[in-house]
Order: C-alpha cells, then structure tokens, then sequence
C-alpha cells in the first residue's frame, strides 16, 4: 500500500534494522559480588553456582542476569561435553533416602608432576554424601582401607560399633576390594559387601562423581611438585564439595556442605585399636 501511494515499485521498499543499542547495566551490585565470589571459588564454577551462592547470601537475582554479567565480562566457564556411554544400560538408583542404609568407597589415582602416583581412598554416605573418612598413599592395601573403614563407623556411631549392622558397603571389583582379607573384615564389622557390575563405573556413582568434582576443583588447579606434596596437600579434601546431582534442587546446586564432618585438624579421639578376632582378621599375615 506505501509503494502503491507513493508511485514506486516494491522492489524499492525495503526493511532496514534499527541499529541495537548496548543493555543498560540494571543491577552493579550484582556484578561486584559476582567478582568477589569468583575470586574465591574454583574456576570451573559456572552462573548457576554462583546464582545459588547469591541466594544464599540473601540477594535476589534471576539467573539469566549471573549468566549475562558473566558472558559480558568474559567469566563463564568451559566444560566437557559427555554423551552417553554404549552399552549396558544403568537404570538403578545409587543414592538412598535415609542416612547409613548405603556406604560407597572406591579408589583413584593422583599424578604429581614428577610422574609418580599416589592413591586415594575415600567411604561416602549415599544419603547425605558427607565423606566418612579418607586415606592418601602411594600404595593402598587391604589393611589401608580396612583401617579406613574402621574410622569411618568410629566417626559416625563411636564406639557403639553395634549400630553399623545392616548397612551396605558398595564398591567396584578392585583387588583391594575383593580381597580375602577385607571382605571378611567388612562382615564381622557388620556391613554387607555389595560390588558393582564389572566394567560400570556408573554404579558406583556418587564416589565417582567426588573424584571428578575434587580434581576438577582442586587438584588440576594446584601445582604438585611430588607425592609428598600432595600427600600433605591432600588435608585440602576436607574442604571438597560434592557437586550436585541432576536430581538436586537449585539452591543445592552450590556444593554447600562440607563432606568431612570433622576435619584432620579438629578430628575426634583417635578410634580404639582391635583385638580379638577382628584384628587376628585384617592383620593376619
């Protein structure tokens, strides 16, 4: 109709966009707490941390104003894309509902720079995810992780050794796992061995996914010169979060728990030594 009033044809009409202008910065409050809880978090914390650490500081913010302040000054940060894996399919739940009904434990590596490897060890409840106790070496036997155990149920019932009857001790089929020494120590201690299916990490979910959220947090981001460095460095666990699950909400998307109950520093008496046939058990030769 323009072109029709004014005598053109419409192939000389045509759109032009209006020029956008920049986004007026709403909140520069936002954006200064935003770099003061950057300046003290891992760097792999991304906007919906950081929106949960706001909210728990009691400001009010959406998340897509954390994601713009981030994206505008450069601090968003970059994660690895995993797909689903092939094969046998996981449709089983790791995590309970009620505390000490299911224990995890597993074991991983942690390669300083000068090419050795030590070895650490950890037992996690299923329920809360707090890390019941935890063990860094160069070598991990069946006695390390009996010694393990035994100051895992000392943490959480004391010396009433009675109350850890019936719980479920999930790992994988490691060596030290399956070894004819731990597994009965594991029994007479009252907890029910259970191991995962062979080649499914997944099953063992919640130990895995510690290990990767302390070393993507803390352990790639520090310089370990040697084992022993990281063995006097590895106290740091005490200041690990888990990170969050796909089930949890959003406010717990901040890894806000600290997983040891007790750290190395402040740590309860040391739990009494064994006798009887339970230590005849694990330290038979």
């Amino acid at each position: 109709m323009v072109c029709r009033v004014l005598g053109k044809p419409r192939s000389w009409w045509y759109y032009r966009r209006r020029a956008k202008h920049a986004r007026r910065l709403r909140r520069p409050d936002i954006e200064m707490l935003i770099q003061h809880l950057l300046a003290g978090s891992p760097t792999s914390y991304g906007y919906r941390r950081i929106h949960a650490l706001l909210k728990r500081r009691g400001v009010s913010c959406n998340p897509k104003t954390v994601w713009r302040v981030l994206q505008r000054r450069g601090w968003l940060s970059t994660s690895r894309h995993r797909g689903p894996r092939l094969g046998r399919p996981h449709t089983g739940q790791v995590r309970v509902a009620d505390s000490n009904r299911r224990w995890a434990s597993d074991i991983t590596g942690i390669r300083a720079w000068d090419g050795r490897k030590g070895r650490l060890a950890i037992i996690i409840d299923c329920a809360d995810r707090m890390i019941l106790s935890w063990r860094f070496a160069s070598r991990m036997t069946a006695t390390d992780l009996a010694e393990t155990l035994r100051e895992a149920i000392f943490r959480r019932f004391g010396e009433t050794r009675a109350q850890a009857q019936g719980i479920e001790f999930l790992s994988d089929n490691g060596p030290e796992y399956t070894s004819h020494r731990f597994r009965p120590f594991v029994r007479v201690m009252g907890l029910i061995p259970c191991h995962t299916p062979r080649r499914s990490p997944e099953s063992n979910g919640l130990a895995e996914a510690f290990f990767g959220s302390f070393k993507r947090d803390y352990v790639y981001q520090a310089c370990w010169g040697d084992v022993s460095r990281c063995g006097a460095a590895a106290t740091g666990v005490d200041r690990a979060r888990q990170s969050p699950g796909p089930a949890q909400r959003a406010e717990d998307a901040v890894p806000g728990r600290v997983l040891f109950g007790v750290g190395r520093q402040n740590q309860e008496p040391t739990c009494p030594k064994l006798d009887g046939a339970v230590h005849a058990i694990i330290y038979s030769v």
